[in-house]
C-alpha cells in the first residue's frame, strides 16, 4: 500500500481495475484488491462504523459542506473527510457488533459562535417550530447572525433543510412538512452562522420528534 496526495488519477476517488484509492488521514491511499478470506474483529467494527455514519453524511451534505466550510482541517483534507473525522467514531456508541448511532452526538456544524441557547422545537400540524434565546449579552454574538435548521429524517435518509434562516433575535423560525401519513422519526439540530459566512457556531442537537398525521410533539436537548 502508499500514500500519494493524489491518486494516479488526479483526484480521483474510487475502483479502477484491480486498484482503489480512498482517503486515509488525509491522504488518498492507493492499494490493489486482494482476495480477503478472514476479517478480523476490529476490522469488521470500522466498516459497520463506517457503513453507520457514511449514509448520514450523504443525507447531510448540503448542511454539512456550509457547516464545516470554515472549520481548519489539514490542508489534503476535505470537507468530508473533516466531517467524517468528526463523527466516526465519536457518535458511534456500543460494541461491536452491537453498534448503532448516537444522533445527539453528531457534529454537522463547527466553529466559535455562540450556541444557540436554550434551543427547542416543537411539532404541530405539520409544522416544526424552532427557537431559541437570542442570547445578545454574549460579546460574540450579533443580531445578523442567522439560524441553520436540520431536518433529519434517519429511516428514509432524507432531510429538510435551512442555511439561511431567521436571525438571532427573532427567536424562531418555522418549517413546513409534506402530507404524511406513516409514522417516521426526525432528528433535530440547528447552528448559527454569521451574517458574511466566515463564522458558525457547532451544530446543536434539539430532540427527536415522531411524525404521523396527527403530530403534536416536542423536542429538547
Amino acid at each position: 500500500m502508499r500514500k500519494k496526495k493524489k491518486s494516479p488519477f488526479g483526484d480521483f476517488i474510487g475502483r479502477i481495475g484491480n486498484m482503489v484509492c480512498y482517503p486515509l488521514n488525509g491522504q488518498i491511499v492507493c492499494r490493489t484488491i486482494g482476495i480477503v478470506t478472514h476479517w478480523s474483529e476490529e476490522q469488521q467494527a470500522v466498516q459497520m462504523r463506517t457503513e453507520l455514519i457514511s449514509p448520514i453524511l450523504i443525507a447531510t451534505k448540503k448542511y454539512i459542506d456550509a457547516g464545516f466550510k470554515t472549520t481548519p482541517r489539514l490542508q489534503t483534507w476535505s470537507i468530508n473527510n473533516k466531517a467524517t473525522s468528526e463523527n466516526n467514531p465519536s457518535a458511534i456508541i456500543g460494541s461491536f457488533p452491537d453498534l448503532k448511532v448516537d444522533y445527539s452526538k453528531l457534529l454537522f456544524s463547527m466553529g466559535n459562535l455562540p450556541v444557540p441557547k436554550n434551543p427547542q422545537v416543537q411539532l404541530v400540524n405539520n409544522v416544526l417550530t424552532f427557537s431559541w434565546e437570542a442570547d445578545l449579552e454574549n460579546e460574540n454574538a450579533n443580531d445578523t447572525d442567522q439560524i441553520m435548521l436540520l431536518a433529519y429524517f434517519p429511516e428514509k435518509l432524507k432531510t429538510l433543510t435551512v442555511l439561511s434562516g431567521n436571525q438571532r433575535p427573532l427567536e424562531q423560525h418555522k418549517i413546513n412538512l409534506p402530507t404524511w401519513t406513516e409514522e417516521t422519526i426526525i432528528e433535530t439540530y440547528l447552528s448559527f452562522v454569521s451574517d458574511d459566512r466566515n463564522s458558525i457556531s457547532n451544530s446543536i442537537y434539539v430532540g427527536q420528534i415522531m411524525w404521523n398525521k396527527n403530530s403534536a410533539g416536542y423536542g429538547n436537548i
